[in-house]
């Protein structure tokens, strides 16, 4: 079934349009303004103090961030004092390892002496490294080189434990 078109004459055309003009026209007006009313009525207004606690949640992040960054330089400084002691008591473990090994061993209890004073500055070393996480490879092999040294000195006596590893 076909639509059939519905023939207006140009008078009846205007009519239409100033018909909706005044009447309709005025009625979609206000229900768009009903609409905005209704819209913004739904939704609060923001506190009136968000702003001012939202910039002191601001200068409270800048002072953590100021704090972190002193933090963080206060902790390289420190790891550097750490590596630093590690190394002088490396440098002094190895002078000590030589001045043992430059001694004739002929007796046994000069082996379990120093396997105990060897067992007991692996523990002093071992809490210096403890205290800094970020040991230096260079300080591993160098704690690894007095191992094997004094595995040498002591020859095919009791194995000294070995250090743990940070």
């Amino acid at each position: 079934m076909a639509q059939a078109v519905m023939q207006v004459t140009p008078e009846e055309a205007r009519f239409l349009r100033r018909f909706f003009r005044r009447q309709a026209l005025p009625w979609l007006v206000v229900l768009g303004v009903v609409a905005v009313a209704a819209a913004r009525w739904a939704v609060p207004a923001a506190d009136p103090g968000l702003e001012l606690r939202l910039a002191e949640t601001q200068a409270v992040m800048a002072a953590v961030r100021a704090e972190n960054a002193a933090l963080r330089t206060e902790l390289d400084a420190v790891g550097q004092r750490i590596q630093a002691a590690v190394d002088r008591r490396l440098g002094a473990a190895e002078g000590r390892i030589a001045a043992v090994e430059k001694r004739p061993s002929g007796r046994a209890s000069d082996t379990s002496g120093v396997s105990e004073r060897v067992a007991r500055l692996e523990e002093r070393l071992a809490s210096a490294a403890n205290a800094q996480d970020t040991v230096t490879r260079s300080s591993l092999s160098r704690l690894k080189d007095l191992e094997a040294r004094m595995s040498n000195v002591e020859g095919a006596g009791v194995p000294v434990p070995a250090a743990p590893a940070p």
